[in-house]
């Protein structure tokens, strides 16, 4: 995949090239930074998306239970790119239920340095959740190539809900860097988020996710949190070191799906 993005930089005349992710097994991100330094190459950004992103098209077993939930997922991609000390190369892009201003703000102090929102912009443009964005049926015309149905998407109309809502959330967060004594998003750390975890007790964003050293990842000892995923981690492949599966495996593997085949 490094590869195949010096590739695409190179014939692109040097535009901007990243890629979008959901974490899921930390080793294969780690995996990644490690290709990266191997190969001195660097997107320039990663959009990391969360669990709870999704749209009506997703499975709703994947919309529900894969992958890790975007604060989590930045703030892990966020730490493991300080750690590889590759930060200054690339931009994190939050992208999951961002709709608020809080949302930016939130994203942004756990390492985002800009949010995507879809879901929220869909809304604005009259998106009801109908949930058949893979069908070509959607009645609100958002999305469906359908020429019947695209009519009642009236452009005119919409285009001042998505600007007005996308201004008024830019504004509020803003409103709230100026509550905090700030003068720009960048002065966001995660110090200045609290969350309650239970009915009596709040935690800062430093405290649920605390910063590691820059640089940390390079040599050992490394931090306790991160030791598994440097162990079962290697640049030559995103797959696990500790994957491994005999003949024996496969035979059974094959056995039972033919059972499950026959209704064994």
């Amino acid at each position: 995949m490094i590869t195949f993005i010096k590739k695409l930089r190179e014939l692109s005349g040097g535009k901007p090239v990243g890629f979008k992710l959901c974490i899921g097994r930390k080793s294969e991100f780690f995996a990644i930074c490690k290709a990266m330094l191997e190969m001195n190459t660097y997107p320039d950004f990663i959009t990391v998306d969360g669990g709870e992103g999704g749209t009506g098209a997703s499975p709703q077993e994947f919309s529900n239970a894969v992958g890790m939930p975007l604060r989590e997922g930045v703030a892990f991609v966020y730490d493991v790119l300080s750690g590889f000390g590759i930060k200054k190369h690339i931009k994190i892009i939050a992208s999951g239920k961002v709709a608020s201003g809080f949302d930016l703000v939130k994203n942004i102090a756990l390492g985002a340095d800009m949010c995507n929102a879809a879901r929220a912009m869909m809304f604005a443009l009259g998106c009801i959740q109908a949930l058949e964005c893979n069908s070509n049926t959607c009645p609100t015309g958002v999305a469906t190539q359908d020429p019947s149905l695209m009519k009642g998407l009236v452009v005119d109309d919409k285009k001042v809900r998505v600007f007005n809502f996308h201004r008024l959330t830019v504004a509020s967060a803003v409103e709230l860097l100026g509550a905090a004594g700030l003068h720009h998003p960048y002065q966001l750390t995660r110090a200045y988020i609290n969350r309650r975890i239970a009915q009596n007790l709040t935690q800062s964003y430093i405290e649920t996710f605390p910063y590691i050293p820059e640089g940390s990842l390079l040599q050992t000892p490394y931090p306790l949190r991160f030791e598994l995923g440097m162990a079962l981690s290697t640049a030559a492949s995103f797959a696990p070191t500790d994957y491994k599966v005999s003949s024996i495996d496969y035979a059974h593997a094959n056995s039972y799906s033919d059972n499950l085949n026959q209704g064994h």
